[in-house]
Order: C-alpha cells, then sequence, then structure tokens
C-alpha cells in the first residue's frame, strides 16, 4: 500500500487534461520571453551577414510586389492575377508603409510575432495532454530553427505557422467556452488567413467540419452556430484578394487568391515529377517563369490562348489522366513524396541548402531541426493514438499537411507548417519517456523508446540528396543580377553550366546577360547551347533567330 503511494502516477494518453486555460498565464509569458529572447540574440548574432538583407528568389518577387503596391495603391493593377499567393507581399507594403523600408525592423517585428508560436503550442498542448508534455512543446517550439530562418526571410511561411498554431488553440477552446461559435469562428479566421498565404491550407476545413460534426452529434443548433461561424471566418480573409482580383481582371471569376492549383497539382503527378518540384522540360527553371510556361503549353496543346481558369483545369486534367494511366507509377510517387515529408533533409527549395543551415544554427549551436521534430512527432503520434478521440484536431491536423505534400510536392516550404501538428505530439514522446522512467515503468519506457528509434531510423532514411551545384549556382547567379552584379553573377552562371552543362537556364541568361553588355560572339556561344536544349520549337526558333543576329551584327 505504501509503495502504490509513493510510486510516481504517469498520467496515461486518455486521461483529462492537467492544465486548463486560466492556469498557464504566468508560462505563457515566460516561453513568449525566451523564444523572443532567442529570436533577438539571433538576430544581433548574424546583423552583419549578407545574406541577413539580400533578398533570395521569391523573397525578390514578393519585395517587387510590396514596392508596386505602394506605388500603385491597393489594387495594385499592373500585377493582374496573381500568380503567388499574395497575403504576404500586402503584409510587407503595409509593414514599409508605417516603419520604412529597414529590413532589421522588419525581422523584429517578425520575430516579435513569430515568438508568441512557442505560448500558443504550450496551450494547445497542455489542453490535449498534460503540462510536462506542453512545456517540452513550447521549449521545442521556442528554439525551432526553421522557425527562425523563415522569419528572417520575406516569406509568408512564418505567418503560416503562427495562424496555424493559432486556429489549433482556438478551435481547441471551444470545448472550453459557452460561447463556442465564437471560438470556432476565430478559428476560421486564423485557418482563412494561412489560407490567403497559401490556399492548400484550405484542406484542414472539411476535417475540422467533421470533427466539429462528431464532436457536437447531440447538439444540432449549436454545430448550425459553430459551422455557420467557422465558414464565415474561413472566408473574409480571402474575400479583400478575390474582390480585387475581380476589380482587376473581371473574368477571373470568385475563385482563391490564385489561379495556379492545377498547375502546382501537376508539378507533383506528371510522368517526369520526382516529388521535389521537379519542373516538367517544357518550363524554364526558376519561379518568374513558371506560370506562363505552363498557360503557353497548355494553349499550344489545345490550339487557342486560355483563361487562368481553364490553364488549372488543363493540368489537373492531365494529373487524372497520369492516374488512370499508369496507377503504379502514380502510387509509387505518392509513397515516395510520403517518406520525403517525414525525411530529416531539408528537400530543396529556392533559398540555398548552406543559408539555410547557417541561420537555423545559433554560432555553433545547433537549433532544433525539423529531422528531431518529425521523428519525435511521429512516435508522439502514434504513441498518442489511442486517446485519438480526445485530441482529434492535431491528428487532423498534421493529416491535413501530410496529403498537401504528398498530393502536390514536398518543399521544406510546404512542410513547415506541419511543425505546429507535430511539436505538440514530440513533446508528449520526451515528456512520456521521462514519466516512465521517472515510475521505473521499463515495459512502457523501453517500448517507446524503440518506438522513437524506429522513427529516427525512418526519417533518416537517405532519400534527399544535396543540393545540385547547378541549382545553386544558377539561383546565387539569379540573386546577384537582381542586384545588379552582373560580373558576379557571370561567374556563377559559368559554375553551374560547369557543374551541369545541360543546365538550359544557366545558358540562357547567360547568353542574355553577355548580349547586354556588348560581347556578341560569347552570347551567341551560350545563346546556342541554350537552343540546343530547348525542347519547345517556338523557343528554339527564337534563340535561333537571336544567334543569327549576334552572329551577323559581328
Amino acid at each position: 500500500m505504501s509503495r502504490k503511494r509513493g510510486r510516481h502516477q504517469v498520467p496515461r494518453p486518455s486521461d483529462p487534461p492537467v492544465v486548463q486555460e486560466a492556469d498557464a498565464p504566468s508560462r505563457f509569458w515566460t516561453l513568449y520571453a525566451l523564444a523572443l529572447g532567442l529570436r533577438l540574440v539571433h538576430l544581433v548574432w548574424h546583423r552583419a551577414d549578407f545574406w541577413l538583407t539580400v533578398p533570395l528568389l521569391d523573397d525578390a518577387i514578393f519585395e517587387s510586389w510590396a514596392d508596386t503596391i505602394l506605388k500603385e495603391g491597393w489594387l495594385a493593377p499592373s500585377l493582374g492575377v496573381f500568380d503567388f499567393n499574395p497575403a504576404y507581399p500586402y503584409f510587407l507594403a503595409a509593414v514599409r508603409a508605417v516603419i520604412g523600408p529597414s529590413q532589421h525592423a522588419l525581422f523584429v517585428l517578425q520575430h516579435a510575432l513569430g515568438a508568441l508560436v512557442a505560448p500558443l503550442l504550450y496551450r494547445v498542448t497542455a489542453r490535449a495532454f498534460d503540462r510536462r508534455a506542453a512545456m517540452a512543446a513550447g521549449l521545442l517550439a521556442a528554439a525551432y530553427g526553421p522557425a527562425l530562418f523563415f522569419e528572417s526571410r520575406l516569406l509568408g511561411e512564418w505567418c503560416m505557422l503562427l495562424a496555424s498554431a493559432s486556429t489549433l488553440w482556438l478551435i481547441g477552446r471551444a470545448s472550453f467556452s459557452r460561447r463556442r461559435w465564437l471560438w470556432w469562428g476565430l478559428g476560421g479566421l486564423c485557418l482563412g488567413a494561412s489560407a490567403a498565404l497559401r490556399p492548400t491550407a484550405l484542406l484542414f476545413a472539411p476535417l475540422a467540419a467533421l470533427g466539429c460534426l462528431w464532436h457536437l452529434r447531440r447538439e444540432p443548433a449549436v454545430i448550425v452556430r459553430c459551422l455557420a461561424a467557422f465558414a464565415l471566418g474561413l472566408w473574409l480573409p480571402l474575400l479583400p484578394f478575390q474582390v480585387r482580383n475581380r476589380l482587376v481582371v473581371p473574368e477571373a471569376g470568385w475563385g482563391l487568391t490564385t489561379s495556379s492549383g492545377g498547375v502546382n497539382l501537376y508539378l507533383g503527378n506528371n510522368p517526369e515529377a520526382d516529388g521535389l518540384n521537379q519542373p516538367p522540360s517544357f518550363v524554364r527553371y526558376g519561379p518568374g517563369h513558371e506560370y506562363q510556361d505552363f498557360a503557353e503549353e497548355a494553349g499550344r496543346r489545345l490550339g487557342r490562348p486560355l483563361s487562368r481558369a481553364e490553364v488549372s483545369r488543363y493540368w489537373t486534367g492531365r494529373v487524372l489522366e497520369f492516374w488512370g494511366r499508369e496507377p503504379g507509377r502514380a502510387a509509387a510517387l505518392f509513397v515516395r513524396k510520403a517518406g520525403y515529408f517525414w525525411n530529416h533533409a531539408e528537400p530543396p527549395d529556392n533559398f540555398f541548402l548552406e543559408i539555410f543551415r547557417r541561420f537555423t544554427r545559433l554560432g555553433p549551436v545547433p537549433l532544433v531541426s525539423w529531422g528531431f521534430i518529425s521523428a519525435f512527432g511521429l512516435a508522439g503520434l502514434l504513441w498518442s493514438l489511442r486517446g485519438a478521440t480526445r485530441f482529434w484536431m492535431l491528428h487532423a491536423f498534421v493529416l491535413a499537411q501530410f496529403l498537401v505534400c504528398v498530393l502536390f510536392y514536398v518543399l521544406a516550404r510546404y512542410r513547415f507548417p506541419a511543425a505546429a501538428g507535430l511539436i505538440p505530439f514530440a513533446g508528449l514522446a520526451l515528456s512520456r519517456l521521462y514519466d516512465y522512467a521517472a515510475a521505473r515503468s521499463w515495459t512502457k519506457a523501453g517500448a517507446l523508446a524503440a518506438l522513437c528509434l524506429v522513427t529516427a531510423g525512418f526519417s533518416r532514411l537517405p532519400l534527399i540528396g544535396g543540393e545540385d551545384p547547378g541549382v545553386s549556382h544558377y539561383s546565387m547567379a539569379v540573386v546577384y543580377a537582381n542586384r545588379g552584379w552582373r560580373d558576379k553573377a557571370l561567374e556563377e552562371y559559368r559554375a553551374s553550366v560547369s557543374a551541369d552543362p545541360s543546365f538550359k537556364a544557366s545558358w540562357l541568361n547567360m547568353g542574355l546577360m553577355l548580349a547586354e553588355q556588348g560581347r556578341g560572339a560569347e552570347a551567341a556561344d551560350a545563346l546556342e547551347r541554350a537552343g540546343a536544349l530547348e525542347s519547345d520549337p517556338a523557343r528554339r526558333a527564337l534563340i535561333g533567330e537571336n544567334v543569327r543576329r549576334l552572329r551577323g551584327a559581328r
């Protein structure tokens, strides 16, 4: 009897939450201060780093859009219908209108907002599990390296992580409130904000609605109010962009904020796809050309110009054809993308992996990585399945983020918001390991430790290779060219084709840049190499015409 009283009791996943909302205001602000302090130290540490204030690829596009919005007003008619998600450029324009163009001031603001993720996930985890798991999750979120990286870029990913954590907290809080419809409405508002940053966030909406229907199934009147508030909140952040698109391009209709859903679906599901944003052969490399090339190719195949909605429908149709014609290949690609989602390596993106590694460390000290979160998060998720009916929202959120990646393709940015659901599960796994060891419950401790080893081993499979040097040098050249450093850009283009002689975009850009400098013979040679690699007859003919003109001028 005395031994039982003295034993440490380990809470089970099915136990009720230990921490209530009013129990943790001091912990909320302590975690916020810790997360913000770490970010400010990180910013000061890297303040002299060249790459802290140099836009990369999407960064440069979003910065140029923000400048256009400031010049032309919120309609920004010269931008037309958006090919990329517009919410972050509008945020950037609003911030610059108030504080000016200072990058460091912008990053302080982004860090101040991003630091809220740690205490929010503390509360999400406390409600789902217990205080110890919540504290572990809060500390992991405070020191999550990819979050500090994205908060130091001109990208909206950090906003998506904040919006996702807020959505989970608000919808979870509805269970503790008499005005459940209000919290569902606010949760929908945050999810809608995330969708304005990337429409694929909407995949979580039907899963959340199904959860609402199940948990409130005995209260039909409450269900109606909650779902109506959720739907309204979800739509409101998208409405300004839909109105803007309609005013600028009336034929755009009332779709989502962008018109590239079918294009992105095809990028991840076609005979040439590798699951990691490998563009098809008819697409030039670089985000600035991608949609245009897809639209031109669809128009060429159908023999007429297409509207943006028609372009999206056309490529969605090609995906359905691919799945129907080659189901085995499509399924293998699906499985490969599933492995990429959980893999510790950061899938190549439109930023340099070396820069990513530099900014996910504090000097020599590495911050918490995706590999750590994915391994322990998956272990915690599997360990918690017995109590899934109580914290279904976390499972549904991770499932939605997983489906986004395997249905489209896997990038570091695309899987990044999943951390809002995986960090609580990682906190659960770590806290349970401690609890079981403290209670000397060696069977459970051993089982959970074995599960963590299995998930860690799975995440470490050599699925994702290193960065392609041809791509790396090309991307570096684009950055230098955007800043007007042409000599440095030419060096990088040459390094790119030296590493990969078949890299068409580097030959083409190098030729154009040499032509602008009046170096006709070198330009003709480079363009000739680009033309030999071009698969589109019209583009090949245009390049050939320019080569002849340059050689004739010589």
